[in-house]
């Protein structure tokens, strides 16, 4: 089966239902009306591109970018997206490295792309939706100068549908190929586990450049409704979630904590909610209890990546509720793994851990990356032992619940012992005052590195650097404990709401940490 598969499919079964609403555009396309702009939109790419060229995307959460998920991969092409908050050098640089011939693109960023196309060599057409440019072909003028027939050749289940470039958050991203069959595996396998209805009315509200998009199409391969939101504002998700009666949607864990913090979050019925998944980056414990406390027992978890097509691990409703009924110990899991996918922990000697041991996540499965686009060095080091190494690190419990305790580049190395991140972070989230934290290692003298916390704290709350290390005090062993903590008004963060260590990394590097002991 094929991505545009899927779309045919309900098409021919329910030709008059929604496939999607653009809440904040005032838009909407029935599967009838989808399936025939995406089947244009494959024959006019066809005439610009030849199988296997790379089509690129620029743009922000639209009925063209939806119609671009399925069309371009129809074409036998391969979509490759950019995230429209990179800076414009940036955009070179993944265009050039995708070597990418085609670029639809939102008119103001194909302005921008325009004014760069010397820099861009294998960039052949800029595509704008929108408004004509110079120099550009319009995206609408190519639609309906094309056939709204299939294309007459049709690819392969295993040539590359998406191509999404690496977050960035330790190093140059890289462009992460998915083939059809990637999707297609990693889209069923969500559809069996997290069970969407044909009455479904699924809320996507996060940045359809991210990896997290394929939730569309796994709502829609059930025949349910997607309702988009624009530009991400908690106040508008409550608006929209009791205006369209929404049923189900997705979040990054600082998506619902700007939600929870909300002052209006009690004046939203928000009752029609029956699912609510989270993902992306690691919940804080105590966020993922006031959800919990909010919404009620709908609440689930996936744990996936880019390089994955999607999930592979879900901590499903069922242990959500085991959590509230005493078994607090599941709210830190990311879950068991998913139906088509095998999942394991390994040494740095990729021997399997024993449960309770630290190593790193490795997952073997037919939604695994076929690989690097253009990078074989960085294949072969994700593949070591046949199968693909997230980067994670975590341990596995007896019953198979996975517990992840680190990104392997953000762990800590202090006085030679191993401080993981996202424990002390969880320390931190018990104080009142904390809105978000993030723990980074900096360099110090005598330990090798020193914990340090990187703070935002709530609007108009108050607390000193003695109170957060104390809160730790409480709950972790001393070296563990941060020696500093930096209050700041914001934490950087990717599209996909990750935070940016990195570039907190280089932004604090100068920062002095005192000599002594670890408190």
């Amino acid at each position: 089966m094929l991505l545009g598969d899927m779309l045919e499919l309900n098409a021919r079964k329910t030709p008059a239902r929604d496939a999607v609403i653009f809440a904040d555009a005032g838009m909407r396309s029935t599967y009838a009306e989808l399936a025939d702009r995406v089947r244009r939109l494959a024959n006019a790419v066809c005439g610009l591109a030849s199988p296997g060229d790379r089509v690129a995307l620029l743009g922000e959460n639209s009925m063209p970018y939806l119609e671009c998920y399925y069309g371009v991969p129809s074409a036998g092409t391969a979509l490759t997206m950019l995230n429209y908050r990179l800076h414009p050098k940036e955009w070179v640089w993944v265009l050039n490295d995708s070597e990418s011939r085609v670029l639809v693109a939102d008119r103001a960023y194909a302005e921008q792309i325009l004014d760069l196309r010397s820099e861009l060599p294998f960039l052949e057409h800029v595509v704008v939706v929108g408004d004509p440019l110079p120099g550009a072909l319009s995206y609408e003028d190519l639609l309906a100068a094309a056939s709204s027939s299939l294309p007459s050749s049709r690819p392969d289940e295993d040539d590359t549908a998406w191509i999404l470039y690496t977050s960035g958050t330790t190093g140059r991203p890289k462009g992460a190929m998915l083939s059809h069959r990637n999707l297609v595996t990693a889209i069923t396998e969500s559809v069996v586990e997290y069970t969407p209805s044909p009455a479904e009315q699924f809320l996507h509200a996060m940045p359809m450049c991210h990896v997290s998009g394929y939730l569309i199409p796994t709502n829609q391969f059930r025949g349910g409704t997607v309702v988009v939101q624009g530009a991400w504002d908690p106040e508008r998700w409550m608006e929209i979630v009791d205006g369209y009666g929404i049923t189900s949607g997705g979040f990054a864990p600082v998506m619902m904590n700007m939600l929870l913090r909300h002052p209006k979050i009690n004046e939203f019925r928000l009752d029609s909610l029956t699912s609510m998944g989270y993902g992306a980056s690691i919940m804080p414990v105590e966020i993922l209890r006031e959800t919990i406390a909010r919404f009620g027992p709908i609440v689930y978890a996936g744990f996936g990546m880019t390089e994955l097509a999607g999930n592979v691990l879900t901590l499903d409703k069922a242990a959500h509720v085991r959590a509230a009924k005493g078994e607090e110990h599941l709210l830190a899991a990311a879950g068991s793994a998913m139906c088509l996918a095998d999942v394991r922990v390994f040494d740095e000697d990729d021997r399997e851990c024993a449960p309770g041991e630290v190593g790193e996540i490795v997952v073997q499965g037919a939604q695994t990356t076929t690989g690097y686009f253009n990078n074989p060095d960085a294949t072969q080091e994700a593949y070591r032992s046949d199968w693909f190494h997230s980067g994670d690190l975590a341990r596995r419990d007896e019953e198979g619940f996975f517990y992840i305790v680190d990104r392997k580049k953000d762990m800590i190395i202090s006085g030679g012992e191993n401080v993981y991140s996202t424990e002390v972070e969880n320390a931190i989230y018990t104080h009142p005052s904390v809105a978000e934290a993030a723990v980074i290692g900096l360099p110090h003298e005598k330990w090798g590195e020193a914990v340090t916390a990187i703070v935002v704290l709530k609007v108009g709350a108050a607390a000193t650097e003695e109170e957060i290390i104390q809160a730790c005090r409480q709950n972790l062993a001393g070296y563990k404990r941060p020696q500093r903590v930096i209050f700041t008004d914001a934490i950087p963060k990717n599209v996909g709401g990750k935070v940016l260590k990195r570039e907190l990394r280089d932004a604090y590097s100068g920062a002095s940490v005192q000599e002594g002991s670890v408190p």
